[in-house]
């Protein structure tokens, strides 16, 4: 939503830059099947060993060896000019060795004539190529341990001279890796340098990093503190530069390995940094590693990934990482104001927003084994980014067994010496191709990229001049692996940038492809992954395009450039323009959002407080919570003044609260003993005319399982209005006695007596959860509210664990159904058999094609606009810790598996057909203590299936829950009869879908879909669901969505969201919306009007017990066809009620015989013409 500088812009030519092209050499002849061959030293000329012999790794270094200053870095760049990128190697304890690039795949070892030789024995870590006196060429720094730092300045005849101490960079520190960049836009580099372990004794936790800035000379000044940079001692990786707010001023990501949290350093734009990663990020790794940026899904925004230490195998992962992950601190996510710590990978996805969503389970990428150097480049010219990581260690160190059997030990030597003679932990490096879509899979061994060994930092560069990049890594204690990319196919373009206002080599600066294939988008930053700096050089890969339609460079300066109609296949070398040919080009117009948020304006800000402690009851081995579901959301006319009140749920803290209109924003009434905060959390409320008068009462429902079941603090709370909007407690004896922790309210006329009837479905039988919890349908009859289950539907009773329902005419017959979501099992159906009772049809119906899954919320719309209602469903969503698909779902196992004479419960999750456990092997011995005794090597715990640990008969004779399908999506009316299952786009996915809401928003004719998703209720072993921001998806009218940007859509939810509610703050007959968040003010947002619609909002005047027409069915209807279709429904989605009103859209030009027809609840019907009306319509029966 930013509008561009209009300032310093140039258009079609380059008006006083030079732009130099240079065909491509011929493509490299593949040797064999893969798409990368390895090179061998002896044919290449590059000659290394990396050895790690140096006596004080095992001695007095052991710590910070082990520990911290373990890895070692490559450096690409053509330090001779001579249009070939050279490379220098790192050695730990030799000297790294400079390989001038001689073509034809051959390099000369040039360390000694070119004076960068070192051969003090000192540890090295990173490197970089980068000219720091913007002379045009290539200097080299490198980090060292314990040692100054060397930067090694290009004299331009082939040699270097270490000037470091005078330049004013002869760091003595831990120092890692150098990241360079010109933070503050200066057309100089600056310098932040990452440190590590330096001394064990003295500060266990690390060391402070630096940050030094550039004079203007090549010469730097140390502002660490007065930029800002914390004091903090970290454990540090990696350090990227990343625009994360795209404000056009780098920001920097540091990422920390253990208990230091990550920075994300905001670029405050005067020379100074703000760490904001609590605000901008959901969650961060544990053990962070390397890490790099691009656009990864092609949207345009620049994307960061970050390696942890994660698993992409359950042996793995058991082996050392799901013990560490089972000691998090329980009350890990309550923290509602930091992002984090969890044991996984980071995927973070740019909105062009100050706030990044985190996709790592959704890309397939949540473990990538013990990862050093991530590297994203176009690996197979497709115009997609790949991915290629490093992978290994020096040994196995987080492996349980290992460290028990290093704490045995008598003293530290002794722990030195078993760590000495364990086994290496080789693991094979890992390649992921992009499928789009945020699709990964994992081809290392079909590319020629899954080396075996222990690999450090990686680079990439043309080193053959063909036009796709190579790879070079470094490795323990071997020579570095060059790897040549053998692409038969897809066009290729390097970009090779000339500042003059900006730095020389234009890192920074962000460049824009556009073709028929549409936008790719890179940031030339060189130093990337893990203690390595690239060419320093853009690539592009585009598939069978062979035209760049147009070529945007945005350069640190500021200064926009854009060429047209350039040809694929070429090296480009482009010059910064001076000012005199700079052409002025009008700035993008600021995108109009759908969404403002408007909450402070509307005096919503109001928070429910939480008690500290959850307090679940417990049960053994229970993997997630269950309170802090709500707050609930009720929206509707209390006192009859046609105007809607909006309701919040209570918690034990703080009461239930009303808001009301008055004037331009809504005030918190005074209710009384209403306004009591009760025993425990409420569950949904709901707004109904519960007796019959007209006038809307109100429900309370209570959930959670703060108490065990059957308490008397479950009962629901009724208040009787008196029409005027006061409340009394309806009487004793008005609601039958049921004690159920709620999971949804719904009200609809069930048996067409005029009087609203009432479903509560059960969500849970505190402290024997799976088991089913009781639901009821209660009949209103004079005077009281009857539990009719058993006569009417007894099939409800004990359906599930329900989350949510819907009253609502499913088969169009014009009695109201019932559509229940359940948690470990499907969507049903529940026909109203002509008022005389609700029937299971699910599989009649094609609700089965749901299948089991954790479905929360549910919400109704015609989303094909074939004049019948479909269902979106929300549901856990494909990036959180739980995997499943339907031919291998995962299992909720329910025994007493310990023989104690209290059941556990064991989640497992299935892989290809083989079950294993998701909890460790700690977390089951602690409740069912033969685990230990039947494994007592946590390996050979790891290598076991489920049925190996629990036993195959124990699982026989077990309670098994399953799901399968975890992806929301929507069932759709099918032309033949029945329904059909259809997952929404895999961006709705992100996070578990909570609220939700359905309505035209964006006046086009065509329902679309607004959701609120993150769960908090996981316990911290299993991470937190909180990736989410909420998501506007747009219907096409044929039952498909596409995604809205949150630029586009303005709907920017975050924390932890509940419920959702629509509501028309304004009176301009447009549907905006609520948002309640658990321990977190709601939000409002207001719908911004679209150009070329009319707005319609119809509100229903039913008759007696049913004064807002519930269960009404309204169709928009142009001649005989149906436009647009809605049902007034009372309860919905998670935890909310909608307001009553009904939202349409038409064009501003007339329609012919426009009229709306309306059936009631009762089964009349009537038709009302609209012609060019507009604004609010009312209707009574």
């Amino acid at each position: 939503m930013k509008a561009l500088v209009p300032s310093l812009l140039i258009a079609g030519a380059l008006h006083g830059g030079e732009l130099v092209t240079e065909p491509f050499q011929p493509r490299s002849e593949a040797e064999g099947k893969t798409l990368f061959t390895e090179l061998a030293s002896e044919r290449t000329g590059v000659v290394t060993t990396n050895r790690y012999d140096d006596p004080r790794m095992w001695a007095e270094r052991h710590s910070e060896y082990n520990v911290g200053a373990i890895g070692t870095g490559v450096a690409v760049g053509d330090f001779d000019g001579d249009g070939r990128p050279d490379l220098f190697v790192v050695s730990k304890i030799e000297s790294g060795r400079l390989f001038r690039n001689l073509g034809e795949w051959k390099f000369e070892d040039v360390t000694a004539v070119a004076g960068v030789e070192d051969g003090s024995g000192e540890w090295k870590q990173g490197a970089s190529f980068v000219d720091v006196d913007n002379d045009g060429l290539l200097d080299l720094y490198v980090c060292r341990f314990g040692a100054p730092n060397q930067l090694y300045m290009n004299q331009g005849d082939g040699t270097f001279r270490d000037e470091a101490k005078e330049r004013g960079l002869a760091v003595v520190d831990s120092s890692g890796g150098a990241s360079f960049a010109d933070y503050d836009r200066d057309g100089w580099l600056d310098v932040f340098i990452q440190t590590n372990l330096l001394d064990a004794v003295a500060s266990i936790e690390g060391q402070r990093d630096f940050l030094f800035r550039n004079n203007g000379d090549g010469t730097f000044r140390d502002v660490t503190e007065a930029a800002g940079i914390l004091e903090q001692a970290t454990q540090g990786h990696s350090a990227t530069w990343w625009d994360q707010n795209e404000d056009g001023w780098l920001d920097l990501y540091i990422a920390n390995d253990f208990a230091p949290p990550d920075f994300l350093y905001r670029n405050n734009k005067d020379g100074t940094f703000s760490n904001a990663i609590d605000h901008a990020l959901p969650h961060t790794p544990f053990s962070s590693m390397g890490s790099d940026i691009g656009d990864l899904n092609k949207d345009g925004h620049i994307d960061l990934f970050v390696a942890d230490m994660a698993g992409t195998d359950h042996e793995f992962t058991q082996r050392g990482i799901a013990d560490t992950r089972a000691m998090l601190d329980p009350a890990q996510n309550e923290r509602l104001d930091a992002a984090v710590q969890i044991h996984l990978n980071s995927l973070y996805l740019n909105t062009g927003t100050d706030r990044s969503m985190e996709a790592a389970h959704l890309a397939g990428l949540p473990g990538t084994n013990w990862t050093w150097s991530p590297r994203f480049e176009d690996l197979n010219s497709d115009g997609l980014l790949d991915l290629f990581v490093t992978n290994g260690m020096d040994r196995e160190h987080n492996n349980l067994d290992f460290i028990v059997k290093k704490l045995r030990a008598v003293n530290v030597f002794g722990r030195i010496r078993i760590t000495k003679i364990s086994p290496v932990l080789a693991q094979a490096n890992l390649a992921y191709v992009n499928r789009g879509e945020l699709v990964f899979e994992e081809v290392g061994a079909e590319w020629g990229l899954d080396k075996v060994g222990v690999s450090f930092g990686s680079a990439l560069g043309d080193f053959d001049g063909d036009g796709d990049l190579d790879i070079v890594f470094t490795n323990y204690e071997e020579g570095a692996t060059i790897l040549r990319n053998d692409s038969r196919s897809g066009n290729n373009v390097i970009i090779e940038l000339k500042g003059t206002a900006s730095n020389r080599f234009g890192l920074g600066a962000r460049v824009e492809a556009t073709t028929k294939s549409g936008l790719q988008v890179r940031q030339l930053i060189s130093t990337r992954g893990y203690l390595s700096t690239s060419e320093p050089v853009v690539h592009f890969g585009f598939g069978t395009e062979e035209t760049i339609d147009s070529l945007r460079i945005v350069w640190p300066s500021g200064r926009e450039q854009v060429l047209k109609d350039l040809s694929t296949g070429q090296r480009y070398k482009v010059t910064e323009p001076d000012t005199d040919g700079l052409v002025e080009i009008s700035p993008e117009e600021e995108t109009r959002p759908q969404f403002v948020e408007v909450t402070e304006a509307m005096g919503l800000g109001v928070t429910q407080r939480e008690e500290v402690l959850e307090g679940t009851v417990s049960q053994p081995l229970l993997h997630r919570r269950f309170n802090r579901r709500g707050p609930g959301l009720a929206v509707g006319d209390l006192d009859g003044d046609g105007m809607d009140e909006i309701v919040k749920g209570a918690t034990a803290v703080d009461g239930p609260k009303i808001f009301k209109r008055a004037g331009e924003a809504y005030q918190m009434l005074n209710t009384g003993a209403l306004g009591k905060a009760p025993s425990i959390n409420d569950g949904p409320p709901l707004i109904f005319d519960a007796n019959g008068d007209g006038a809307n009462d109100l429900l309370f429902t209570a959930g959670g399982a703060a108490l065990p079941a059957e308490e008397p603090e479950y009962e629901s709370r009724l208040w009787l209005s008196d029409g005027r909007g006061g409340f009394s407690r309806a009487p004793e004896g008005f609601l039958p006695s049921l004690p159920i922790s709620v999971g949804a309210a719904v009200a609809a006329d069930f048996d067409r007596d005029g009087r609203l009837d009432l479903f509560l479905g059960g969500r849970l039988f505190p402290g024997y959860y799976p088991e089913p919890a009781y639901s009821a349908l209660l009949l209103q009859e004079k005077g009281r509210m009857k539990d009719a289950t058993n006569g009417f539907a007894p099939d409800l009773a004990e359906v599930g664990l329900v989350t949510s329902a819907l009253a609502t005419d499913v088969d169009g017959d014009g009695w109201i159904d019932l559509v229940v979501a359940l948690e470990w099992g499907g969507v049903r159906f529940f026909r109203n058999v002509a008022g005389g009772s609700l029937e299971d049809v699910s599989e009649d119906w094609g609700f089965d094609t749901t299948g089991p899954g954790m479905w929360k919320s549910i919400v109704a719309a015609d989303f094909n606009q074939d004049g019948r209602m479909d269902y979106a469903l929300g549901n856990q969503g494909m990036n959180t810790f739980y995997s499943a698909t339907r031919e291998h779902p995962m299992k909720l196992f329910v025994n007493d598996f310990s023989g104690s004479g209290e059941p556990q419960l064991v989640l497992s999750y299935n892989v290809e057909g083989v079950l294993y456990p998701v909890a460790s092997r700690g977390e089951l011995a602690s409740k069912i203590p033969a685990v230990m005794k039947r494994f007592p090597s946590n390996d050979a715990f790891s290598a076991a299936t489920l049925g190996e640990i629990l036993g195959e008969e124990a699982l026989a004779d077990a309670e098994v829950y399953e799901a399968g399908e975890l992806r929301s999506g929507v069932l759709l009316s099918q032309p033949t009869g029945g329904f059909v299952f259809k997952p929404l786009p895999r961006l709705a996915q992100i996070s578990p879908t909570q609220g939700m809401a359905a309505a035209d928003f964006d006046g086009d004719g065509k329902s679309d879909l607004l959701l609120v998703n993150n769960d908090y209720s996981s316990i911290p072993a299993q991470g937190r669901f909180d990736s989410g921001l909420g998501c506007l998806l747009y219907g096409n009218g044929a039952g498909d969505f596409e995604v809205a940007s949150i630029e586009e859509s303005g709907w920017l939810v975050t924390g932890n969201p509940k419920a959702l509610a629509l509501v028309d703050f304004n009176g301009d007959a447009r549907p905006d919306a609520v948002v309640s968040r658990n321990n977190q003010s709601m939000m409002a947002f207001g719908n911004l009007a679209q150009e070329g619609m009319r707005s319609i909002a119809v509100r229903l005047r039913g008759k007696g017990g049913n004064p807002d027409g519930i269960g009404a069915r309204v169709a928009l209807v142009s001649g005989e066809d149906v436009v647009q279709l809605s049902e007034v429904q009372a309860g919905g989605g998670f935890a909310s009620q909608s307001t009553a009103t009904l939202f349409f859209s038409v064009p501003s030009e007339p329609m012919d015989s426009l009229e709306l027809r309306v059936r009631w609840a009762s089964g009349e019907s009537a038709e009302v013409e609209l012609n060019e009306k507009s604004g609010y319509v009312e209707i009574s029966e």
